[in-house]
């Protein structure tokens, strides 16, 4: 298996075009066929993973009750992907994975909207595993 350049095709938020963010899930995805046994070898006849970046933000929701409040501060990726195999290109799948930060309080402290890079870590390697399991189970 060989996984080819990652696409970032996000068209809003502050990783909008970001290559490193593309690096990064490149190498998560690597990682993960190496745990399942694959050997990452880009030669001509090896099975390629193509992946695209299509959605990445952070959705806030908020409960509040008198001076009682809680946020949640969910990052939702969403990733498309398809392998190539002898010049055949097997079905297109787009997963969806997210990770929540919860904050509970007795004064209204947020900080609406913010990354949280250990939730966007948690949900890229929620969605690459995702896609991954999807391809091989479709092969």
């Amino acid at each position: 298996m060989c996984v080819q350049n990652v696409k970032n095709s996000i068209k809003v938020g502050s990783l909008t075009g970001n290559r490193n963010i593309e690096f990064g899930v490149k190498n998560i995805l690597e990682e993960i066929l190496q745990d399942k046994g694959y050997k990452i070898n880009c030669s001509d006849n090896s099975i390629k993973v193509y992946t695209e970046l299509i959605y990445m933000d952070v959705l806030l929701t908020k409960s509040n009750m008198s001076i009682f409040h809680k946020d949640d501060n969910a990052i939702v990726i969403r990733i498309k992907g398809y392998t190539l195999d002898n010049g055949v290109k097997s079905k297109e799948y787009i997963v969806e994975e997210q990770a929540i930060e919860e904050s509970f309080s007795t004064m209204i402290i947020s900080s609406e909207g913010k990354i949280n890079k250990q939730n966007i870590s948690t949900a890229i390697k929620k969605s690459c595993e995702s896609i991954i399991n999807k391809l091989i189970k479709s092969k």
